[in-house]
């Protein structure tokens, strides 16, 4: 059961997750993007959602992310950074950059959310993942530049790297069609959030 709300992000009543995706109703949901910065290199970490997943199966992800259940609030989501990923983080590592609303639809869904969107700076952290086996399939990481350049047609065909043992892995070619499509709002707000990330770890790491 999901609380849903006007556009204006005002309560309306609580209704099936079901329902809330047949009429469009717009609702909360927790996205968490672990990022990375490495040898003056920035990383964002995907994950590929499980090939037999109901909805979008085998795309590229926000690393962790799910709905609000009805009367959470938004920190509450920060669960399923362990239940997807078989990480745990404490509360304060999260970084809060708002809410971005998500719009996705299909043949069978209207999605509408209200993204309650979080960053965590997961540099250095080289612990394998324990993935939730019927909801996400590996760790793709992807230089941030370059899943920008891909975006914005620049580029055709970016390299990953499978982190899912914990350690850079195999190389993996990435194409625009393997991304879940979220809206073009949505990817510009998180990236302009991704670069204050990165550009003030790095005013950061020279001051130090």
């Amino acid at each position: 059961m999901l609380d849903t709300f006007t556009k204006q992000l005002e309560f309306i009543d609580v209704r099936s997750r079901d329902e809330v995706h047949r009429l469009g109703l717009w609702h909360q949901t927790f996205h968490c993007w672990l990022l990375q910065q490495e040898m003056g290199k920035n990383y964002i970490l995907f994950q590929k959602r499980y090939a037999y997943k109901k909805d979008y199966p085998g795309f590229l992800d926000i690393t962790a992310a799910g709905h609000l259940e009805a009367g959470e609030k938004p920190l509450d989501g920060i669960r399923e950074l362990h239940e997807e990923l078989g990480i745990e983080l404490e509360v304060e590592e999260l970084i809060s950059v708002g809410i971005i609303p998500c719009l996705l639809s299909t043949e069978t869904i209207i999605d509408n959310e209200f993204g309650h969107v979080y960053l965590v700076d997961y540099s250095k952290r080289t612990e394998p993942f324990q993935l939730q086996s019927d909801e996400v399939e590996s760790i793709i990481r992807v230089e941030f530049e370059k899943f920008r350049s891909l975006r914005q047609g620049y580029s055709e065909v970016i390299v990953g790297s499978d982190l899912t043992t914990g350690i850079a892995g195999q190389e993996v070619r990435l194409t625009w069609a393997d991304f879940l499509p979220h809206s073009e709002s949505y990817y510009e707000s998180v990236e302009r959030e991704f670069e204050q990330f990165f550009n003030a770890k790095q005013k950061l790491t020279h001051e130090k």
